[in-house]
């Protein structure tokens, strides 16, 4: 029983990890293709592909940091979930030993910590989203905002 949980929670996280793997690598492909298109043609450009070609570059940054929150995120749900298999296990093992009061309140603990524990992830998952998608597109914000304010200072 050990050896199938231990089995399945490595499949996981090796999915995990490919999957991972191939998120990064097409976000930094992206992100390279942005930055050199950027560089090759030179400065002597008009103001609005100028403009394009930064945002282009602040767009291939936040795919970039969009994708190592993801590949958090996504290894945050290969434990969780390898901790539920885990806990479902145990439970199914206390079960079947029998109706001893200690097995009672180690099945009420086990039942207890993995609520609170999934509940806990869920937050975390969240709040990590949140802030990862806040944070990742702040350097493209603001420069959408010193071009507004530039804007409006020119005659």
């Amino acid at each position: 029983m050990a050896y199938e949980w231990f089995a399945s929670a490595f499949e996981r996280y090796l999915r995990t990890m490919e999957l991972s793997q191939r998120r990064l690598l097409d976000a930094q492909q992206d992100a390279c293709i942005s930055w050199a298109v950027a560089w090759l043609q030179g400065p002597a450009l008009p103001e609005g592909e100028l403009q394009n070609r930064i945002d282009s570059s602040l767009l291939g940054s936040v795919s970039l940091m969009q994708a190592h929150a993801d590949n958090q995120r996504d290894l945050m749900l290969a434990t969780e979930k390898s901790l539920n298999d885990m806990h479902k296990r145990l439970l199914s093992q206390l079960e079947q030993s029998g109706n001893h009061p200690s097995f009672t309140v180690m099945k009420q603990a086990l039942q207890l910590g993995q609520s609170s524990g999934n509940a806990v992830s869920k937050m975390s998952r969240q709040v990590g989203h949140f802030a990862a998608t806040s944070f990742s597109s702040a350097s493209l914000n603001a420069a959408r905002d010193m071009r507004r304010v530039l804007r409006r200072q020119k005659p």
